[in-house]
């Protein structure tokens, strides 16, 4: 019967009146010995009457529905018996709902509840399910659990331990059902398996892979284990109709045909075993209703050919029983022992290694997913065809390797991809061995006994054994003297990675070993860094057998990095070995690099002075730089003076000037500046200009003036002459700092200009007059480039140098 709609309800909907929540009413015949029951919904009140029994709707009120969306339907159950259900489902929920069964003559309800998916993460949700399934005069009511994550295939929600409606009693037993509609039953495309043999034809891989059964405490693993001795039975009152077991499968292997066995070699010894009639395979958009040619329980280990009109592209199959064969049993135990699917690349005789050569070519994902699920045989083929496969095929050979179940297994192969030059291997390698803890030893035996894998092994095994990759690495830098330089300096990061991780004395021990070569020991400092303080004894010794007797240039070189870091972490052995160096050497860079590494080094101090005058300009630049990263001496400062007054290299003179920057008030460092100002290099002259701003040089205003003024000088210059004249606090400047900094990305301006005005702008912002926001007017306008009141905003707020 229909729900009805209130009369009352139906006159306001037509006159267009407000609607006020309203009853939905249904009424059950009498019959079968029960009376008569008039089911009224108020959601007004929040409840369901039942010939006076008021039962709660067990649902939050704001998720109450419209009333035209609750249903209440009397439903006819048999033996002249009648129920009423009742469904309020929640609004913005889909399918979450409250139902309920009542019958007459009772007081409280069949069934009450919350159903639909009511628990749990999204995909593993858990639930409950009223359902009526039509039957012609009569229908059948189901009560039956939900699981997101065991449904058959293409379906929204399957039952699960299903409970039926008893006519005769009104109470809810256990029961078989058939979980298939009777639409999809009917439209289900009929199959005629072929009885092919005493046994299911081996397939190259494992298609089919069971996840879930409705049997409780199964997953129905027996029906895609691969031993056709094991064996998914139904457990069921009678024939065990509907249940099902859904299996995962590859979507990119098209399925051409499947292989059944039913019952196993042992079947005589299971007497109530029975043999399937006919069951169906469904996928997520076709049903096959698949026909047993006879009882198949009298056939153990027989095999039955599953031919299809196409080959299935699925990600799911399910298998769901239907009709059986009980041979007269009063409890058929209805089994499958085994079902087997085959791809297109299943033939008479092919092999995994043909496949594998597959990998290149148009069939290569087939190939690959076929591999991926073929085991240990898979995983040897794909390296035996390894080499043959151009780019794209190496790539599915390495997915082939990273799926496999055994990663330590997988590694010889995976270390193969993790070095190729180009594709996509060494990234799927990469990802696959950092991941795998136990793949340590093979990647630090490859690395040992093939010198072209180091350097693209040695990152990998720092990350994933951390310090026990310290040795084998190395043992690796021991190897690398005709290594090309990106090879030393992969494998030095390698191991200074590795260090990180390392407890302190592991480098000490590594350095004490006097079977590694000096070279490798060498290496090993230079990746250590600061760490060498950990092992500081054992540095210098390491050091002192390096450098003794006459090693190359090369090695005096590398040599001064530790020196370095040993120096500057106050060994007093290796600073004085690092001032040696600067001013001993026959080579140049040698002294040159000394140079840089002696600044702020107390024991450089009179070196550094003296590599100053050096004959090789590159030197003498190095000197004075790192002289300029402290205040300087007053030696320091006499060479810089008369660096500028008779050294003829710009680079040189551009340094004295920085050393010079930070020298002590004096008439005498100005009047070198001044001089510098005007050097004929451009970058000498910058370098100058930038020195007497910060030293507030006010004695040069004139001279900073000039080349402010001068419109032949380089833009460079003239910019750092109208900051400088800020700093230098020269007010007498400030108009014309104001003209050139209004020219701020003004439309036309040259780059040139454009240059100039920010010097000016920064000049202004040092002096800072009181009236800068005037000056800065045009620059703040809202009409003026963002980026030029940016800059306007930023001179605004600093703070100005001069009193």
């Amino acid at each position: 019967m229909p729900r009805t709609v209130p009369l009352a309800l139906a006159f306001a909907a037509l006159l267009g009146a407000p609607l006020a929540q309203a009853e939905t009413r249904a009424v059950a015949p009498p019959g079968g010995g029960l009376p008569a029951l008039e089911v009224k919904v108020s959601l007004a009140e929040g409840v369901v009457d039942a010939n006076g029994a008021r039962i709660p709707i067990a649902l939050d009120r704001a998720r109450f529905p419209d009333d035209a969306d609750v249903t209440v339907e009397v439903v006819a159950v048999g033996d002249a018996r009648h129920v009423v259900h009742v469904i309020v489902p929640a609004r913005g929920s889909e399918g979450l709902a409250w139902e309920a069964l009542l019958a007459g003559g009772r007081t409280q309800p069949i069934f009450a509840g919350l159903t639909g998916y009511l628990a749990g993460d999204p995909g593993e949700r858990t639930g409950r399910e009223v359902r009526v399934v039509p039957g012609g005069a009569t229908s059948f009511v189901l009560v039956s659990d939900i699981r997101e994550d065991l449904r058959i295939c293409g379906q929204r929600t399957t039952m699960l331990d299903p409970q039926a409606l008893y006519p005769g009693s009104l109470d809810l037993r256990s029961t078989t059902a058939q979980r298939l509609s009777p639409e999809q039953q009917e439209g289900a495309q009929r199959v005629v398996a072929i009885d092919v043999g005493p046994s299911a034809a081996p397939s190259l891989a494992r298609l089919l892979v069971a996840r879930g059964s409705s049997v409780p405490g199964s997953r129905g693993v027996e029906l895609t284990d691969g031993d056709p001795s094991t064996v998914w039975s139904e457990r069921r009152p009678r024939i065990g109709q509907g249940e099902f077991v859904v299996m995962s499968a590859p979507r990119e292997v098209p399925m051409a045909r499947m292989q059944v066995v039913v019952a196993p070699a042992s079947a005589s010894a299971n007497r109530d075993g029975a043999a399937p009639k006919t069951f169906y395979l469904v996928t997520e958009s076709e049903t096959f209703e698949v026909t047993l040619p006879g009882d198949a329980w009298l056939k153990p280990g027989e095999a039955y050919q599953i031919p299809f009109p196409h080959p299935l592209a699925t990600s799911c199959v399910a298998l769901v029983l239907n009709d059986a064969f009980t041979r007269g049993l009063v409890h058929p135990d209805v089994s499958v022992a085994e079902l087997v699917a085959y791809s297109e690349l299943d033939g008479p005789g092919t092999t995994l290694d043909e496949v594998a050569k597959k990998l290149s070519g148009e069939q290569a994902l087939v190939a690959a997913q076929v591999l991926e699920r073929a085991g240990d045989k898979a995983l040897e083929a794909a390296a035996r065809a390894y080499d043959g496969l151009d780019a794209r095929g190496r790539a599915h050979a390495i997915d082939v390797a990273a799926s496999h179940e055994g990663c330590v297994e997988a590694a010889p192969l995976l270390v193969r991809g993790l070095c190729e030059r180009d594709g996509e291997a060494p990234r799927k390698a990469r990802e696959k061995l950092e991941r795998c803890k136990g793949a340590a030893g093979v990647l630090a035996s490859t690395m040992r006994s093939d010198a072209a894998t180091r350097a693209c092994i040695a990152p990998v095994l720092a990350i994933l054994a951390g310090g026990d990759a310290l040795e084998p690495i190395a043992d690796a830098l021991g190897g690398t003297a005709d290594a090309d330089s990106e090879t030393r300096e992969v494998l030095r990061g390698a191991f200074a990675e590795a260090l990180t991780s390392a407890p302190p004395g592991r480098l000490a021990t590594l350095l004490a070993d006097g079977h590694r070569s000096v070279a490798a020991r060498l290496e090993m400092m230079r990746a250590a860094g600061a760490r060498l303080m950990e092992s500081p004894a054992e540095s210098d010794r390491t050091l002192a057998e390096v450098l003794a007797g006459s090693p190359p240039m090369r090695v005096r070189y590398l040599a001064l990095g530790p020196l370095g870091e040993l120096a500057h972490a106050g060994d007093h052995l290796a600073a004085t070995r690092v001032a040696e160096s600067m001013g001993r050497d026959a080579e140049w860079p040698v002294r040159a690099r000394a140079a840089e590494l002696g600044a702020g080094l107390a024991e450089a101090q009179a070196a550094l002075v003296a590599a100053v005058r050096d004959a090789e300009p590159r030197v003498r630049e190095a000197a004075l730089q790192a002289l300029a990263a402290a205040p300087p001496p007053a030696p320091a400062v006499d060479a810089a003076r008369a660096v500028l007054e008779k050294d003829g290299w710009f680079f040189v003179k551009a340094q004295a000037v920085g050393v010079l920057s930070r020298a002590p008030p004096s008439s005498d460092v100005d009047d070198a500046l001044g001089g510098a100002i005007r050097d004929g290099s451009a970058r000498v002259r910058t370098a100058a200009l930038v020195a007497v701003a910060l030293r507030h040089s006010g004695s040069l205003r004139a001279a900073v003036r000039d080349r402010l003024d001068d419109r032949n000088e380089e833009a460079e210059v003239r910019a750092s002459a109208a900051a400088a004249l800020g700093a230098v606090c020269d007010t007498s400047s400030l108009d014309r700092l104001t003209e050139l900094a209004r020219g701020l990305g003004a439309p036309g301006t040259a780059e040139d200009e454009q240059q100039i005005a920010l010097g000016a702008l920064v000049g202004l912002a040092a002096m800072h007059p009181r009236d800068l926001r005037d000056r800065l007017a045009p620059l703040l306008a809202k009409t003026a480039p963002p980026t030029v009141r940016v800059a306007a905003e930023k001179a605004l707020a600093a703070r100005g140098v001069c009193r």
